[in-house]
């Protein structure tokens, strides 16, 4: 006898062999969302801590003062921007700013940029 088709072992190897390769796309799914929400957290401050270092820098030879300032998305908080100025030698100033921002976890993370600004005139 000439018989076709599959068994039902074949059958249940295959499914399971497809449902291991769901799982595993699912769980891919899952780790892009938050990747890409991580990258969205990081791009913003740094779009703000960018803003924030050109506007100093541009007025850094006329005032220089330390602060800080908040940044928001939506109303909500999500960073803020520390910067300090230091003397680095005649008519230069080294400006310091501080990045923090918090990941979608709730974490805090940091980034510093620094710039030296000579004031000659």
């Amino acid at each position: 006898m000439n018989a076709r088709g599959f068994t039902i072992v074949e059958v249940l190897v295959a499914i399971i062999v497809l449902t291991i390769g769901l799982l595993g796309l699912m769980g891919t799914g899952a780790l892009t969302t938050r990747m890409i929400a991580r990258g969205q957290r990081s791009a913003l401050a740094s779009i703000n801590a960018s803003q924030r270092m050109e506007s100093l820098r541009a007025s850094g030879c006329n005032t220089r003062t330390d602060g800080t300032e908040q940044f928001y998305r939506g109303g909500t908080a999500v960073g803020r921007n520390d910067w300090t100025w230091a003397t680095a030698g005649t008519n230069l100033f080294r400006l310091t700013l501080v990045t923090t921002y918090t990941t979608t976890q709730g974490r805090q993370r940091s980034e510093t940029m620094e710039l030296t600004i000579s004031c000659v005139r």
